[in-house]
């Protein structure tokens, strides 16, 4: 291979700019997602599912919120349209994170618009926001939201194999639901850089926390949409 080949077949400065920013982003979310994904493994296991149908949901649905919810009520033994929706309720803020992040995908070739959001999940949504407003360069937001993106979906789909696989040798006395909060406690770190950011972390959580006793995972969602509602609202406010 010439040089000039080598040269045209290796990644631009601004492609390697993106992916190792985005490496260094993902370490610390791929570690917190892989005990998340231990988590469904096992909770799969425990409510007797098939495993290979329930590790599916890791490839098809990737959203850990929504798997857990629907995983609990099928344990429930809701009826499907029940488990459905409620998936389905729980994702909404997806359409929130799309539109946030479509100034961004629109200057992406077509072929990244399309097989970009599959990676979407809130650890990738929220790091690739905060990234794209201080790189306003198109190829190295496409490569880093790509590391992201693959770097928590690799650690979520190998946390689920592996709760799967040893589940029924986790001891009942350790609880590893605790991984579940503590993926959003990660995830808020690097986004606490404005008023409106910390209001929104204090809030959720303080709303998480209240509302413990709802049934199947609610609190996280009813949390998240609190810090929302309360961030948008000191947002509007500071621009007056």
């Amino acid at each position: 291979m010439t040089g000039d080949a080598r040269q045209s077949a290796a990644l631009s400065p601004p492609a390697r700019a993106g992916l190792t920013a985005g490496l260094k982003a993902a370490v610390p979310m791929s570690v917190a997602s892989f005990p998340f994904g231990l988590a469904y493994g096992v909770g799969v296991t425990a409510a007797g599912i098939d495993p290979w149908i329930g590790a599916s949901a890791s490839w098809t649905v990737l959203a850990g919120a929504a798997q857990l919810t629907m995983l609990s009520l099928i344990e429930s033994h809701a009826s499907w349209a029940v488990v459905v929706l409620a998936g389905l309720v729980v994702n909404v803020r997806f359409a929130l994170y799309s539109i946030a992040l479509a100034p961004a995908f629109k200057d992406f070739p077509r072929w990244w618009r399309f097989g970009l959001p599959y990676l979407m999940t809130d650890q990738t949504a929220a790091l690739s926001l905060h990234y794209f407003t201080v790189t306003p360069d198109s190829a190295t937001r496409r490569w880093y939201y790509l590391t992201v993106g693959l770097g928590v979906a690799a650690a979520w789909w190998a946390g689920t194999i592996a709760g799967i696989t040893i589940g029924g040798a986790i001891p009942a006395s350790i609880d590893i639901a605790f991984t579940v909060p503590l993926v959003f406690v990660i995830l808020l770190v690097p986004t606490l850089v404005d008023r409106p950011a910390l209001v929104a972390a204090v809030v959720g959580a303080g709303v998480t926390v209240a509302t413990a006793s709802l049934p199947h995972g609610l609190n996280t969602v009813t949390g998240a949409g609190a810090g929302v509602v309360v961030a948008a609202l000191a947002d509007r406010r500071g621009r007056r």
